[in-house]
Formats: structure tokens, sequence, C-alpha cells
């Protein structure tokens, strides 16, 4: 069996740490080497080691538990076992993790540096979720020039992003019509009223940006292969509509959250 360890400093409080760890289909999708992830009947994950010419695939079920000190995320593969043990140490403000790999099965002789990448990689997973589910520091922006963005025109999303805090990004796996909560289980960890959510998937085909305020939806796109459809919601049937174009994300997005900052 190969082992390899990585550390790393989390400028995050431990209990935010935790939010992440104990999502792990989430955090898994965000893993190095995964190719996709299933959450229909558990969490499987397909996941390929590259060394040299060789591309050692295999997917694994994982199960995930937890002890006084330590998450596990055990996957059990058909050629293979793959086992990631995080242990969180909090000293005065500041908190750490170790994160442990340990992988028995085909190519384990030869997967010694791709193993490391991958503890490193892990690691670094953590270290981002975490910090970006930090809450922001309470704002007070111009609200009626903040919801004053047209997703037709360009300039003006830019003009918004120009004067917006990203406040999350990450790897999200969205069930057929559950963005909306996705994104009211992320805005649990925010304080702004007003949020701007975009989304693409790994091959970018797809794509949305969504502008809310607190539970409504303000303004919607929507890309596909069709084209691209835009919604300004004025009225009880641009209501519906935004709520069509909304339930048509599925799939794993890469999304990314901002908060406007004062002065937009």
């Amino acid at each position: 069996m190969k082992r390899k360890t990585a550390n790393v400093e989390i400028n995050a409080g431990i209990d935010t740490i935790k939010e992440v760890l104990n999502d792990p289909a989430q955090f898994i999708t965000n893993w190095p080497y995964v190719v996709r992830v299933n959450t229909k009947e558990g969490i499987e994950a397909e996941i390929m080691l590259p060394r040299f010419v060789f591309k050692f695939r295999d997917t694994y079920k994982f199960t995930f538990h937890e002890d006084y000190d330590s998450h596990i995320y055990e996957g059990i593969g058909k050629k293979s076992h793959l086992t990631a043990v995080v242990r969180l140490r909090e000293w005065q403000k500041n908190v750490s993790a170790e994160v442990e790999l340990s992988y028995k099965g085909r190519g384990e002789f030869l997967l010694g540096k791709t193993l490391e990448l991958l503890a490193e990689g892990v690691a670094k997973a953590l270290k981002d979720l975490s910090e970006s589910m930090r809450p922001p520091a309470p704002t007070a922006p111009a609200a009626e020039t903040v919801l004053d963005v047209d997703f037709a025109d360009p300039m003006s999303v830019a003009n918004f992003l120009a004067k917006a805090k990203m406040v999350h990004s990450g790897l999200h796996i969205v069930g057929q019509g559950k963005l909306l909560d996705v994104i009211m289980e992320l805005r649990g960890n925010l304080q702004d009223e007003v949020l701007y959510v975009s989304g693409i998937t790994q091959d970018g085909t797809k794509s949305f940006k969504l502008l809310l305020r607190r539970s409504q939806i303000l303004a919607v796109e929507y890309r596909d292969s069709e084209g691209i459809t835009v919604v300004k919601v004025d009225s009880e049937s641009e209501t519906r509509k935004a709520l069509e174009l909304v339930s048509k994300v599925e799939g794993a997005y890469m999304v990314n959250v901002w908060v406007p900052v004062g002065g937009v």
C-alpha cells in the first residue's frame, strides 16, 4: 500500500472547514484527477491516475465517516482502494489540515509521485473551498444601481463584476431542478442580499448567469447548443420563464458567486 501526506494552512474558521469536509460529494468533485462524480446512489467517483504513459482509471464507491479528529473518505473500486483521511489542527487563530492518502491496487508501485500530487491537490481543494466560504464584511451598496445589470450587454455585466467581490468558486453537481437549492445552501454562509451567480460546464457547452435578491430571481441567462436566452423578470409571466430556464441547469458546473461591494 502506498501512502502520501500533504499539509496546508487554511485561513478560515474550523467550523467553515468542517462544513466543507461534511459535504463529501462537493469535496471529492474538486479533487484533481476526478473525471466525473455520480451521486444517484451514494457517491461514485471515476478517477484517472496518470503516470508516464500509463493511465490507471477506476470507479470508486465512497463512504464517509468521521471520528473526534478525522474525516475519512474511503473509496472501494473494482481494481483498487483509495482512502483519504483529513485531520484538522487548531492552534490559537490558525487552522492546519493534514491529508493522508493511501492507495492499494493496480499500479501502486508506479504511482508514488502521482499520489503525492493528488494528496497536495486534495489539500489545496480544501483550502480553496474553505477560504471561498468566508463571509464577507457587511457592505451597503447602492441597491438600485446594483440591480441594474443587463445580461444582454457584456459591458453592463463587466461593469458590475469590476465592482463586485467573488465569495465562492467551486465545482457543484446540480440535480434536475435543484440549482436554486444549491444557491440557497451557498447563501446560508453569506450576509448579502444580492447575489450574482454564474456557472459553466467543464466542456464549455452550457452556461448560466443569475441575479438574485434574497430568493427572488431578477434576471437569468441560459446558454446551450440552441443559443442564448435572457429573461429580465418584470412580471409574473417572466418569472415563469425564468424558472423554466433555471430548471434546465443540470449536471456538473463550475459555479462562481459574487456580491456587490459598497459604491457600486
